[in-house]
């Protein structure tokens, strides 16, 4: 996310955005179409009509973020699962640091799930509240050999996914649960897992909620809520292939 010229507050991936106030205008560059946030709604402009699905997509993504940013509601890059006794756990990270893998493996446990690559989170009085993100779960086709299901698939991946994830449905958790612990993800050689300072859990926070840039009125609320966040327990793990059978049995005990 970057300022650019005058009429541009910021930018996200292909969506320019120029603000005044609470009202916002979406441009995705590439389609030339345009999509607004007015008055808490979102309103489709020029040529958003005709624009291919993917832009549109992009826009609504863009257009929600901001919308919900404004009710005091903040998108984290995350997977969210829930746990038997009704509590959520965020999986957060850089893409391909295996949120999707992992969220896939705790719904085989009995889990269900928040999303595959955001949640939306809410501070409320006693804590923290997760909010579903509804994309399709994803998971790569190469992973067969830990989820023979994904054999018997007669779907396709998209010819643009180096990764060649195919689309899962799962389980889908109720409309909103409490935030029991956020966990950052990152791939390794060996299992490794450890509960991180505040300081550092929030230094990880704005990179997964980077919109807390955005210089506008919602901005310091954005970053007070992720500054809270951080007081939850927050871990970093560094996973291998075994975690994909035993995330749900590791949580539950980080937990204990």
């Amino acid at each position: 996310m970057t300022g650019t010229a005058a009429r541009v507050s910021w930018q996200w991936g292909e969506v320019d955005a120029v603000g005044d106030g609470d009202d916002v205008e979406l441009v995705h560059r590439r389609a030339r179409a345009c999509l607004s946030v007015r008055a808490g709604r979102l309103v489709r402009g020029e040529g958003y009509l005709h624009a291919p699905a993917g832009a549109r997509q992009e826009l609504a993504r863009v257009g929600a973020i901001v919308r919900l940013r404004q009710r005091g509601r903040y998108l984290v890059h995350a997977a969210g699962a829930v746990d038997p006794s009704g509590r959520a756990w965020l999986l957060a990270g850089d893409s391909g640091s295996g949120k999707s893998t992992l969220g896939y493996a705790l719904s085989r446990a009995g889990w269900t799930s928040l999303g595959d690559d955001g949640v939306v989170i809410e501070q409320v009085a006693d804590g923290f509240r997760a909010h579903a993100w509804r994309d399709p779960m994803r998971v790569s086709r190469a992973l067969d050999t830990a989820f023979p299901e994904l054999r018997e698939m007669t779907t396709q991946p998209p010819l643009n996914d180096p990764r060649q994830r195919l689309s899962l449905e799962v389980p889908m958790a109720a409309r909103h649960v409490s935030v029991a612990a956020i966990v950052f993800l990152s791939r390794g050689e060996r299992r490794a897992m450890h509960r991180l300072s505040a300081v550092a859990a929030l230094g990880a926070l704005i990179r997964q909620s980077p919109w807390v840039i955005i210089e506008d009125a919602h901005a310091a609320r954005h970053l007070a809520a992720l500054r809270d966040a951080a007081g939850l327990p927050v871990y970093q793990l560094e996973h291998t292939a075994a975690e994909l059978h035993t995330i749900a049995k590791l949580l539950t005990e980080a937990a204990a």
